[in-house]
Order: C-alpha cells, then structure tokens, then sequence
C-alpha cells in the first residue's frame, strides 16, 4: 500500500507537470470567454465612436446648412424692403414728373385747338401773323420719362421674385407695362411731328421775323395745302389726348 501511494504520488507529479505544458482546459476556456468579451466591448466602443463622430459631422453640416438658409432669408427680406422703398420713391419721382408732363400737353393741346380753328378761316390768306404765333408756341412734344432705376433692377436680375406680396408683384407689372404703352405711344408722336411738313410750307418765315406787325400772307405753296395741313395736325391733337 505504500508502494502503491508513493507510485501515485510519483504519477501525480507527471500529470500536473503535463497539464502545465499543455495547459489546464477549465482555465483555457475562462481566458477564451474572457478575451471574446473584451473583443466584443472593443468593437461596440469603436463602433459607437464612429456614430458619434458621423452624427456630430452630420449635425455641423445641417446646422451650417441651416444657418445659411436663415442669413439667405433674411438677406432677401431686407432686400426686398429696399426695393419696396426704392419703387416708392421711384413712383413719387413719376407722380411729379408725370403731372408738369400732362400740364404741359393740355396747354399743348388747346394751343393746337387755336391753330385748327386758325386754319379754318380764310383771314390766314392775308394775314398768317397769329396764326404763325400760335402754331409756333405749341410746336414739339413733351414727353415722360419715367424714373425706372428700381423697375430695371427687378427685371433685369430676376428679383421680382423677391417681392413676396403677389397683388404688390403684380400691380408693379401693370405700372411697367403702361410705362412700355406710353413710351410706345410717345414716341410715334415724336415721329409723326418730325415728319409734318406742312408748317414750313405755309409760312414766309422771313417777313414774318422781319416785320412782326405787318399782316404777312401765307405762301402760295401753303395755300394749296391747308386742307392737308389740317387733317395732318387734326389727327396729331387726337392722338395727343391718348397721352393726357
């Protein structure tokens, strides 16, 4: 029996010499266990900081994005009541302007009444002198020119969308267009009175100047024209009361 323990004995040291070289199963298993669970940690921290960093990079460029849409906004805001101001002014100029115009037409346009009722009368024949006056007083034409800065600005670089109000947008549309109408309708007057003819064939200009007080006749060229003379400025007047 001793001879059999100190054999176990003996065999004993053997075996735990060989689980040493080859290392204890149980405590393998432990490290195994432990070391996966460090990898798994590992990788849900790894993968957390990237989210992190995505969701942070993610929330600059939406607030950047954001904060350039607002200053955007608020730029056109502020713009837009610049222009609104600037049309304001703009139309106050026109107001202005546009009644020392129509003034003058209406003067222009009895004047021209005088000179038709002038041509009527056969007293032109001997004696041109008041007829002459009163023609030459109301010679040319007075045209509007419109203050269209702030208009040009609108239409040219494409802002009139800035203008959010759409009565507002669209009644600064129908004031371009009757300016584009007048101007369209001024500028074939000016036209057809730089081709009327018939003033300087009517008159002798040179006794006229030379002698004020003398009754001067009207040509012998205007006295074939008169008719003529008159239709022409009959429809010139007319068409001047379309720009009153």
């Amino acid at each position: 029996m001793d001879k059999d323990l100190q054999a176990g004995k003996a065999v004993s040291p053997k075996l735990s010499d060989q689980q040493l070289e080859n290392g204890n199963p149980n405590v393998n298993q432990k490290e195994e266990g432990t070391n996966g669970a460090g990898r798994v940690h590992n990788f849900l921290l790894r993968l957390w900081n990237h989210l992190f960093d995505f969701f942070m990079l993610f929330l600059a460029v939406f607030c950047g994005f954001m904060a350039d849409n607002w200053r955007e906004q608020l730029s056109e805001h502020q713009l837009e009541k610049t222009y609104i101001s600037s049309i304001i002014e703009d139309l106050k100029s026109d107001t202005l302007e546009s009644g020392k115009v129509i003034e003058r037409l209406k003067s222009m346009h009895a004047g021209i009444d005088s000179v038709l009722a002038e041509l009527k009368t056969s007293d032109i024949l001997e004696n041109s002198n008041m007829l002459y006056k009163t023609w030459t007083r109301n010679l040319g034409l007075e045209v509007f020119v419109s203050n269209d800065r702030t208009m040009q600005q609108l239409k040219n670089n494409g802002e009139l969308r800035l203008i959010r109000n759409r009565k507002v947008s669209d009644r600064i549309m129908l004031y371009d267009q009757a300016l584009k109408k007048y101007s369209t309708q001024s500028n074939m007057m000016y036209n057809a009175l730089t081709n009327v003819t018939y003033y300087s064939q009517l008159f002798d200009f040179v006794k006229l100047n030379k002698y004020p007080g003398v009754p001067v006749p009207i040509t012998e060229q205007g006295k074939k024209s008169i008719n003529q003379a008159y239709s022409q400025l009959d429809l010139w007047n007319r068409a001047l009361v379309g720009l009153i």
